[in-house]
Order: C-alpha cells, then structure tokens, then sequence
C-alpha cells in the first residue's frame, strides 16, 4: 500500500497511528504504507511545511524567488493505492 501526495510545495511529513512513514522534501512524494497501516481504521497524518519563498516574494520582492517557488502546500491530487508494489 502507498500513499501519493502527487504535487507538494514543500516538504512534506507522513504518519500513520502516529509512526512515521518518511519525509519528503522533493518529487516523488510517494510513502510505502506497508507494515504500517493495519486492517480497520488507521489514522493518516500529513504535515506540509511550506518554504518562505511566498511571504518573501509579497514582503520583499526578489530576483531570486522563482515562479515555481510561488505556490506552496499540498496541491495533489492525493491518492491511495492498496495492492502490487510500490512505486519506486
């Protein structure tokens, strides 16, 4: 089972029931669930941290934010695929 964040301004932070299934900080955003998320209910926790690259570009505009660093947080789409291995 894996978890895609697919497209995420940031990094970001995965949990389970609490335990960590792994942090990204660049494309793929893709956490193996496997061995941690169990049958019946599970908790899914997803912590974004975005950068500064937006509050600097509307405070203090500079050459060195890119149009691509403009947009932050957890854009997707999100999904859940449970069977067969995980993508690498």
């Amino acid at each position: 089972m894996c978890l895609d964040l697919g497209r995420v301004g940031g990094t970001a932070e995965v949990r389970v029931c609490g335990v960590l299934a792994g942090v990204r900080v660049c494309s793929p955003y893709v956490f193996d669930l496997t061995g941690i998320a169990g049958l019946g209910d599970n908790v899914l926790d997803v912590l974004v941290f975005n950068t500064l690259a937006p509050r600097l570009d509307t405070t203090s505009p500079t050459r060195f934010v890119l149009p691509g660093q403009r947009v932050s947080g957890l854009l997707g789409p999100v999904v859940l695929r449970v069977g067969g291995p995980a993508p690498v």
